[in-house]
């Protein structure tokens, strides 16, 4: 993340490139402040249906202890055949240590199965994180496993991001797992986001998919800080 604004990436996610929101990344929320993104993909390319499609993802996180992050995330994928709901605490897991950061999160939420099914889960991820000059390094794994059913999923991803201007900010990632019917997925794209205020950024990008019918996406999506 940049030095002088630590970013959700998240995605985690994050994410954003990814099946669900994966702002998270390892650097806890400021005590008191929260993090707002909407978004998904608006434009699909090459008969997209999966593993990218219109994707729609909700992501929100604040900072209950300098510590403790509190989050809630959500997301549909699949054409709307599979998709999640989430509320999520993480913890450093280690002191900072040479610029790496780390952090552990656990979450419970339920998750739509292809048949229509919507199964209690439970999820843990670990976080890695480190600044850089003019930028960030980021690494979120995360899996899930279902109580009823024992569905399972699986994703990691990474992500690079850069200063590019006073308001500008440059993203690469990628993402790879596997999901509901244990298929092996991977995605990559990039993007750039814009900093309108000091509370909103706007992020403009393309994702592409590896597997599947490898098509892809035009991702427009916001940030917002309060």
């Amino acid at each position: 993340m940049r030095r002088r604004l630590v970013p959700p990436l998240c995605l985690s996610l994050i994410l954003c490139i990814c099946s669900g929101a994966a702002f998270a990344g390892a650097w806890p929320r400021e005590e008191g402040t929260t993090f707002l993104s909407l978004g998904g993909n608006v434009a699909l390319f090459d008969g997209a249906t999966r593993p990218v499609h219109y994707d729609p993802t909700i992501y929100l996180e604040y900072g209950v202890t300098p510590r403790l992050t509190f989050g809630i995330d959500g997301y549909a994928a699949d054409a709307g055949t599979a998709g999640s709901l989430f509320a999520w605490i993480r913890l450093p897991w280690r002191p900072e240590r040479g610029g790496d950061v780390w952090a552990v999160s656990t979450g419970l939420g339920m998750t739509l199965l292809q048949d229509g099914y919507r199964e209690a889960t439970t999820r843990l991820g670990l976080h890695w994180g480190r600044g850089l000059e003019t930028g960030w390094l980021a690494v979120d794994a995360q899996g899930q496993l279902g109580v009823t059913r024992l569905s399972h999923q699986a994703k990691v991803e990474g992500t690079w991001g850069r200063d590019l201007a006073p308001r500008w900010t440059g993203l690469i990632q990628a993402q790879t797992g596997y999901g509901l019917s244990g298929d092996i997925y991977a995605k990559i794209g990039g993007s750039f986001a814009w900093q309108a205020h000091e509370t909103f950024e706007l992020r403009l990008g393309l994702t592409r998919a590896l597997t599947g019918d490898r098509g892809g996406g035009l991702t427009l999506e916001s940030w917002w800080r309060f």
